[in-house]
């Protein structure tokens, strides 16, 4: 079994825990984010990764310890290239990025309609390999699938609808390692990725 799938399953099971001895809450959401990640450079610029922005889906359940206490696991999905540039050529990486993430939540105060939060957390990105290119023409390049620690971290509000159902507007950062995809001659450039994800989602409260 890959560590994402490890992850994945480990995520499940704590959230079906955490939904089993709640007693201050739970929610559950499903969001919706724009996905615009940071050039990255070799330490001598010999290298440079250029991902594309695109879009992402995640769901969330957040645990209420207290009303401003929350743990909080997330899953999500999105599909990118990543551009690589090593002159005279250029890489183009088709990649799926699986996100399995878990976080503390605080939120300072419950308006009427607002409830405000700020989160931090870690994780894992799964980095899946697709098709990849030279200079456009599809070629093999011996690329590998690769995981990457993640710091996660945001902010954002719940914006009440209904007693049980509210609207979530949300900032999400991603911060990691960019992977080499085993690849370190083309595509390794040693630095920190970044993807930051605005994001908004509908939330069910139990």
């Amino acid at each position: 079994m890959k560590i994402g799938q490890i992850v994945a399953v480990a995520v499940i099971l704590t959230i079906a825990a955490t939904a089993a001895h709640a007693q201050k809450g739970i929610d559950v959401a499903i969001s919706g984010a724009g996905v615009f990640s940071k050039t990255t450079s070799s330490a001598n610029s010999a290298i440079s990764d250029t991902p594309t922005k695109s879009l992402a889906i995640f769901g969330s359940a957040r645990y209420h310890i207290t009303k401003r206490h929350a743990l909080e696991v997330n899953i999500g999905h999105t599909r990118n290239s990543q551009i690589f540039s090593v002159p005279p050529d250029t890489y183009r990486v088709m990649t799926g990025i699986g996100e399995f993430t878990a976080g503390y939540v605080f939120t300072p105060f419950q308006g009427n309609r607002f409830q405000p939060f700020v989160l931090a957390g870690g994780g894992v990105l799964a980095f899946r390999v697709g098709n990849t290119y030279v200079d456009t023409v599809q070629q093999s390049l011996g690329a590998n699938s690769r995981t990457a620690l993640t710091f996660l971290y945001g902010a954002g509000t719940d914006y009440s609808l209904w007693k049980f159902l509210a609207l979530r507007l949300q900032y999400r950062g991603l911060v990691y390692r960019n992977p080499d995809y085993g690849v370190p001659s083309r595509f390794f450039t040693g630095a920190r990725g970044h993807m930051a994800e605005p994001a908004v989602g509908i939330v069910v409260k139990f």
